[in-house]
Protein backbone atom coordinates (compact mmCIF):
# COMPACT_ATOMS: atom_id res chain seq x y z
CA UNK A 1 0.00 0.00 0.00
CA UNK A 2 1.53 3.44 -1.15
CA UNK A 3 1.10 6.73 0.80
CA UNK A 4 0.52 10.07 -0.78
CA UNK A 5 1.50 13.08 1.97
CA UNK A 6 -0.32 16.08 0.45
CA UNK A 7 0.88 19.25 1.90
CA UNK A 8 -0.72 22.58 0.76
CA UNK A 9 1.46 25.46 1.51
CA UNK A 10 1.22 29.47 1.06
CA UNK A 11 4.26 31.51 1.63
CA UNK A 12 6.13 29.23 4.11
CA UNK A 13 9.21 28.11 2.42
CA UNK A 14 11.36 28.03 5.81
CA UNK A 15 8.53 26.05 7.74
CA UNK A 16 7.97 23.63 4.56
CA UNK A 17 11.74 23.04 4.64
CA UNK A 18 11.55 21.87 8.45
CA UNK A 19 8.62 19.78 7.28
CA UNK A 20 10.68 18.36 4.23
CA UNK A 21 13.39 17.62 6.32
CA UNK A 22 11.85 15.61 9.04
CA UNK A 23 9.86 13.65 6.60
CA UNK A 24 13.38 12.36 5.14
CA UNK A 25 14.13 10.88 8.75
CA UNK A 26 11.01 8.63 8.38
CA UNK A 27 10.82 5.35 9.72
CA UNK A 28 8.69 4.09 6.56
CA UNK A 29 11.03 3.12 3.59
CA UNK A 30 11.01 5.82 1.31
CA UNK A 31 9.31 3.65 -1.87
CA UNK A 32 6.45 3.32 0.39
CA UNK A 33 5.42 7.13 -0.07
CA UNK A 34 5.12 10.01 -2.27
CA UNK A 35 4.56 13.77 -1.29
CA UNK A 36 2.23 15.98 -3.03
CA UNK A 37 3.05 19.42 -2.38
CA UNK A 38 0.51 21.78 -3.87
CA UNK A 39 1.75 25.33 -3.61
CA UNK A 40 -1.71 27.71 -3.14
CA UNK A 41 0.29 30.75 -5.37
CA UNK A 42 3.76 30.95 -3.12
CA UNK A 43 5.76 33.45 -3.85
CA UNK A 44 8.39 33.18 -1.30
CA UNK A 45 10.86 31.29 -3.01
CA UNK A 46 8.79 28.02 -1.82
CA UNK A 47 9.72 26.60 -6.13
CA UNK A 48 13.19 27.05 -5.74
CA UNK A 49 13.19 25.10 -2.25
CA UNK A 50 11.02 22.18 -3.59
CA UNK A 51 13.28 21.92 -6.72
CA UNK A 52 16.28 21.40 -4.79
CA UNK A 53 14.99 18.50 -2.54
CA UNK A 54 13.07 17.17 -5.26
CA UNK A 55 16.03 14.76 -6.74
CA UNK A 56 16.21 13.45 -3.73
CA UNK A 57 12.56 12.71 -2.58
CA UNK A 58 9.65 11.35 -4.52
CA UNK A 59 7.82 14.65 -4.78
CA UNK A 60 4.50 15.73 -6.84
CA UNK A 61 5.00 19.37 -7.08
CA UNK A 62 1.97 21.50 -8.04
CA UNK A 63 1.03 25.33 -8.48
CA UNK A 64 -2.44 27.28 -8.33
CA UNK A 65 -3.13 30.94 -7.88
CA UNK A 66 -4.35 31.40 -4.46
CA UNK A 67 -7.71 29.85 -3.32
CA UNK A 68 -7.26 28.75 0.19
CA UNK A 69 -6.04 25.04 1.59
CA UNK A 70 -9.27 22.72 0.54
CA UNK A 71 -8.53 23.42 -2.84
CA UNK A 72 -5.15 22.73 -3.01
CA UNK A 73 -6.25 19.71 -1.09
CA UNK A 74 -8.30 18.81 -3.42
CA UNK A 75 -6.09 19.53 -6.07
CA UNK A 76 -3.65 17.13 -4.24
CA UNK A 77 -6.00 14.22 -3.88
CA UNK A 78 -6.74 14.40 -7.51
CA UNK A 79 -3.34 14.09 -8.57
CA UNK A 80 -1.95 11.49 -6.01
CA UNK A 81 -0.72 8.40 -6.98
CA UNK A 82 -1.55 6.23 -3.17
CA UNK A 83 -4.33 4.61 -2.07
CA UNK A 84 -3.58 5.85 1.34
CA UNK A 85 -3.59 9.74 1.75
CA UNK A 86 -1.96 11.53 4.72
CA UNK A 87 -2.70 15.13 5.45
CA UNK A 88 -0.27 17.65 6.82
CA UNK A 89 0.11 20.98 7.18
CA UNK A 90 3.33 22.96 6.42
CA UNK A 91 3.81 23.90 10.01
CA UNK A 92 3.93 20.50 11.41
CA UNK A 93 7.02 18.67 11.92
CA UNK A 94 6.38 15.04 11.71
CA UNK A 95 8.41 12.72 14.23
CA UNK A 96 10.23 10.03 12.90
CA UNK A 97 7.66 6.89 13.61
CA UNK A 98 4.89 9.51 11.80
CA UNK A 99 3.81 7.62 8.92
CA UNK A 100 4.92 4.43 9.88
CA UNK A 101 2.51 5.19 12.71
CA UNK A 102 -0.81 5.69 10.00
CA UNK A 103 0.37 3.14 7.72
CA UNK A 104 0.26 0.41 10.41
CA UNK A 105 -3.01 1.67 11.22
CA UNK A 106 -4.69 1.08 8.31
CA UNK A 107 -3.55 -1.90 7.86
CA UNK A 108 -5.53 -3.29 10.79
CA UNK A 109 -8.81 -1.71 9.50
CA UNK A 110 -9.07 0.29 6.02
CA UNK A 111 -12.32 2.12 7.11
CA UNK A 112 -10.90 4.60 9.89
CA UNK A 113 -9.95 7.94 9.83
CA UNK A 114 -6.67 8.43 11.45
CA UNK A 115 -6.03 11.32 13.43
CA UNK A 116 -3.08 11.94 14.81
CA UNK A 117 -1.71 14.41 17.44
CA UNK A 118 -0.78 18.08 16.80
CA UNK A 119 1.09 19.13 19.94
CA UNK A 120 3.76 21.64 20.49
CA UNK A 121 7.14 20.81 20.47
CA UNK A 122 8.78 20.07 23.78
CA UNK A 123 11.27 23.22 25.40
CA UNK A 124 9.30 25.64 22.87
CA UNK A 125 7.71 28.91 24.02
CA UNK A 126 4.78 30.62 22.34
CA UNK A 127 2.07 33.41 22.65
CA UNK A 128 0.07 32.62 24.97
CA UNK A 129 -3.06 32.82 22.30
CA UNK A 130 -0.95 29.78 20.61
CA UNK A 131 -0.03 28.33 23.99
CA UNK A 132 -3.85 28.37 24.43
CA UNK A 133 -4.33 25.94 21.89
CA UNK A 134 -1.71 23.47 22.57
CA UNK A 135 -3.51 23.54 26.00
CA UNK A 136 -6.79 22.51 24.86
CA UNK A 137 -5.63 19.92 22.11
CA UNK A 138 -3.25 18.48 24.23
CA UNK A 139 -6.29 18.13 27.10
CA UNK A 140 -8.36 16.29 24.31
CA UNK A 141 -5.49 14.17 23.20
CA UNK A 142 -4.91 12.90 26.93
CA UNK A 143 -9.12 12.12 27.16
CA UNK A 144 -9.01 10.45 24.36
CA UNK A 145 -5.63 8.37 25.29
CA UNK A 146 -7.98 7.42 28.46
CA UNK A 147 -11.28 6.72 26.76
CA UNK A 148 -13.10 9.52 28.41
CA UNK A 149 -13.75 10.57 25.51
CA UNK A 150 -14.70 8.77 22.16
CA UNK A 151 -13.22 10.62 18.61
CA UNK A 152 -15.78 12.05 16.25
CA UNK A 153 -16.51 13.88 13.12
CA UNK A 154 -15.84 17.28 14.86
CA UNK A 155 -12.08 16.03 16.15
CA UNK A 156 -10.83 15.98 12.33
CA UNK A 157 -8.07 18.74 11.87
CA UNK A 158 -6.62 18.60 8.58
CA UNK A 159 -2.98 18.48 9.86
CA UNK A 160 -2.74 15.35 10.58
CA UNK A 161 -4.84 12.96 9.82
CA UNK A 162 -5.78 9.86 6.75
CA UNK A 163 -8.27 8.38 5.05
CA UNK A 164 -8.03 5.95 2.11
CA UNK A 165 -8.18 7.77 -1.15
CA UNK A 166 -11.20 6.14 -2.66
CA UNK A 167 -13.22 7.41 0.36
CA UNK A 168 -12.32 11.08 -0.60
CA UNK A 169 -13.42 10.54 -3.84
CA UNK A 170 -16.48 8.80 -2.67
CA UNK A 171 -17.65 12.05 -0.76
CA UNK A 172 -16.12 14.73 -2.83
CA UNK A 173 -13.38 15.55 -0.95
CA UNK A 174 -13.26 19.01 0.85
CA UNK A 175 -15.86 21.84 0.25
CA UNK A 176 -14.15 25.02 -0.84
CA UNK A 177 -16.78 26.91 -0.03
CA UNK A 178 -15.77 26.35 3.73
CA UNK A 179 -12.65 28.42 4.65
CA UNK A 180 -12.59 27.51 8.29
CA UNK A 181 -14.21 24.12 9.53
CA UNK A 182 -14.26 22.34 6.27
CA UNK A 183 -11.84 19.71 8.14
CA UNK A 184 -15.14 19.10 10.44
CA UNK A 185 -17.65 19.33 7.86
CA UNK A 186 -15.63 16.83 5.80
CA UNK A 187 -15.35 14.24 8.51
CA UNK A 188 -18.94 14.53 8.88
CA UNK A 189 -19.53 13.65 5.17
CA UNK A 190 -16.81 10.74 5.90
CA UNK A 191 -19.10 9.41 9.06
CA UNK A 192 -22.08 9.22 6.00
CA UNK A 193 -20.04 7.04 4.20
CA UNK A 194 -19.71 4.23 7.51
CA UNK A 195 -16.01 5.22 8.43
CA UNK A 196 -14.85 5.61 12.01
CA UNK A 197 -12.36 7.82 13.69
CA UNK A 198 -9.44 7.11 15.65
CA UNK A 199 -6.85 8.34 17.51
CA UNK A 200 -3.24 7.26 17.24
CA UNK A 201 -0.56 8.66 19.78
CA UNK A 202 2.39 7.57 18.18
CA UNK A 203 1.26 9.74 15.09
CA UNK A 204 2.98 12.64 16.50
CA UNK A 205 3.48 16.00 14.25
CA UNK A 206 5.01 18.53 16.14
CA UNK A 207 2.96 22.21 15.25
CA UNK A 208 4.05 25.51 15.18
CA UNK A 209 1.08 27.85 13.90
CA UNK A 210 2.58 31.43 12.90
CA UNK A 211 -0.79 33.34 13.70
CA UNK A 212 -1.10 36.58 15.33
CA UNK A 213 -3.45 37.87 17.94
CA UNK A 214 -6.14 39.83 15.25
CA UNK A 215 -5.81 36.69 13.39
CA UNK A 216 -6.45 34.07 16.75
CA UNK A 217 -9.50 36.20 17.54
CA UNK A 218 -11.27 35.75 14.12
CA UNK A 219 -10.95 31.61 14.61
CA UNK A 220 -13.62 31.74 17.08
CA UNK A 221 -15.78 33.09 15.68
CA UNK A 222 -15.71 31.73 12.04
CA UNK A 223 -16.75 28.58 13.57
CA UNK A 224 -20.18 29.78 15.46
CA UNK A 225 -20.54 31.35 11.59
CA UNK A 226 -19.70 27.77 10.27
CA UNK A 227 -21.55 25.54 12.72
CA UNK A 228 -24.85 27.31 11.92
CA UNK A 229 -24.01 26.92 8.04
CA UNK A 230 -23.38 22.93 8.65
CA UNK A 231 -26.77 22.79 10.24
CA UNK A 232 -28.54 25.01 7.64
CA UNK A 233 -26.95 24.26 4.71
CA UNK A 234 -26.17 20.65 5.49
CA UNK A 235 -28.57 19.60 7.30
CA UNK A 236 -25.67 18.37 9.78
CA UNK A 237 -27.59 18.95 13.29
CA UNK A 238 -24.52 17.24 15.24
CA UNK A 239 -23.15 20.47 14.72
CA UNK A 240 -25.93 22.47 16.91
CA UNK A 241 -26.22 19.50 19.47
CA UNK A 242 -22.71 19.72 19.86
CA UNK A 243 -22.66 23.57 20.38
CA UNK A 244 -25.93 22.91 22.82
CA UNK A 245 -23.43 20.42 25.09
CA UNK A 246 -19.96 23.10 25.14
CA UNK A 247 -22.53 25.88 26.09
CA UNK A 248 -24.68 23.93 29.15
CA UNK A 249 -21.01 23.18 30.30
CA UNK A 250 -19.58 26.45 30.26
CA UNK A 251 -18.66 28.04 33.48
CA UNK A 252 -21.20 30.06 35.09
CA UNK A 253 -18.78 33.89 34.70
CA UNK A 254 -18.80 32.83 30.48
CA UNK A 255 -22.50 32.48 30.70
CA UNK A 256 -23.72 35.47 32.33
CA UNK A 257 -21.64 37.61 29.96
CA UNK A 258 -22.59 36.05 26.96
CA UNK A 259 -26.01 36.54 28.64
CA UNK A 260 -24.95 40.09 29.07
CA UNK A 261 -23.28 41.04 25.97
CA UNK A 262 -24.08 39.07 22.56
CA UNK A 263 -26.18 40.58 20.90
CA UNK A 264 -26.01 43.64 22.43
CA UNK A 265 -23.02 46.15 19.54
CA UNK A 266 -21.73 48.59 22.13
CA UNK A 267 -21.42 46.03 25.18
CA UNK A 268 -19.80 43.36 23.17
CA UNK A 269 -17.40 45.60 22.01
CA UNK A 270 -16.33 46.98 25.34
CA UNK A 271 -16.32 43.77 26.63
CA UNK A 272 -14.34 42.39 24.28
CA UNK A 273 -11.76 44.81 23.96
CA UNK A 274 -11.18 45.02 27.83
CA UNK A 275 -10.58 41.00 27.76
CA UNK A 276 -8.48 41.65 24.71
CA UNK A 277 -6.63 44.53 27.21
CA UNK A 278 -6.24 41.39 29.84
CA UNK A 279 -5.09 38.28 27.88
CA UNK A 280 -1.76 40.67 27.00
CA UNK A 281 -1.64 42.29 30.35
CA UNK A 282 -1.86 39.55 32.55
CA UNK A 283 0.69 37.50 30.23
CA UNK A 284 3.22 40.39 30.29
CA UNK A 285 2.71 40.22 33.98
CA UNK A 286 4.25 36.98 34.32
CA UNK A 287 0.64 35.38 35.08
CA UNK A 288 0.19 33.41 32.22
CA UNK A 289 -2.43 30.98 33.70
CA UNK A 290 -4.44 34.29 34.18
CA UNK A 291 -4.11 35.44 30.51
CA UNK A 292 -5.12 31.82 29.77
CA UNK A 293 -7.80 31.53 31.68
CA UNK A 294 -9.55 35.10 29.91
CA UNK A 295 -8.48 33.52 26.39
CA UNK A 296 -11.13 30.80 27.39
CA UNK A 297 -13.32 33.76 28.00
CA UNK A 298 -12.96 35.53 25.02
CA UNK A 299 -12.86 32.53 22.76
CA UNK A 300 -16.62 31.34 23.72
CA UNK A 301 -18.10 34.48 23.44
CA UNK A 302 -16.68 35.48 19.98
CA UNK A 303 -17.80 32.50 18.67
CA UNK A 304 -21.29 32.73 20.13
CA UNK A 305 -20.81 36.54 18.43
CA UNK A 306 -20.38 34.20 15.22
CA UNK A 307 -23.08 32.00 15.86
CA UNK A 308 -25.63 35.03 16.67
CA UNK A 309 -24.75 36.91 13.75
CA UNK A 310 -25.01 33.46 11.20
CA UNK A 311 -28.25 32.68 12.45
CA UNK A 312 -30.32 35.59 12.64
CA UNK A 313 -29.55 37.68 16.46
CA UNK A 314 -29.29 36.55 19.62
CA UNK A 315 -32.90 35.85 20.69
CA UNK A 316 -33.06 32.84 17.83
CA UNK A 317 -29.38 31.54 18.70
CA UNK A 318 -30.63 31.81 22.66
CA UNK A 319 -33.51 29.45 21.57
CA UNK A 320 -31.65 27.49 19.62
CA UNK A 321 -29.28 26.68 22.61
CA UNK A 322 -31.77 26.07 24.79
CA UNK A 323 -33.44 22.99 22.61
CA UNK A 324 -33.17 19.71 23.77
CA UNK A 325 -31.80 17.05 21.28
CA UNK A 326 -30.47 13.69 21.50
CA UNK A 327 -26.78 14.21 20.55
CA UNK A 328 -24.19 10.89 20.01
CA UNK A 329 -21.24 12.76 20.27
CA UNK A 330 -19.36 15.82 21.13
CA UNK A 331 -15.94 16.03 23.10
CA UNK A 332 -15.22 19.92 24.78
CA UNK A 333 -12.54 21.47 22.61
CA UNK A 334 -13.02 25.14 24.12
Amino acid sequence: MKISVIIPTYNRCESLERTLHAIRTQTLPAEHFELVIVSDGSNDGTDEMVANWAPHQQIVYLRQNNSGPSVARNLGISCAHGELLVFLDDDIEPCPTFLQSHFEAHILDDRLVIIGPQSPPPNERFPVWIDWEHRMLERQYANFRSGVWSVGPNNLYSGNFSVRRQYMLDCGGFDPKFKRQEDVELGFRLEKLGLRFAFCPEAIGYHRPVRSFDSWLKSPYLYGIRDVQMARDKGENTSMDLARKHYNQRNALTKLLARSCIGVPLAEKGLFQFLKYNILFWDRMGLRNVSLGVCSILFNLLYLQGMAQEIGGSKKMWNELSVSRKNNTGNIVQ
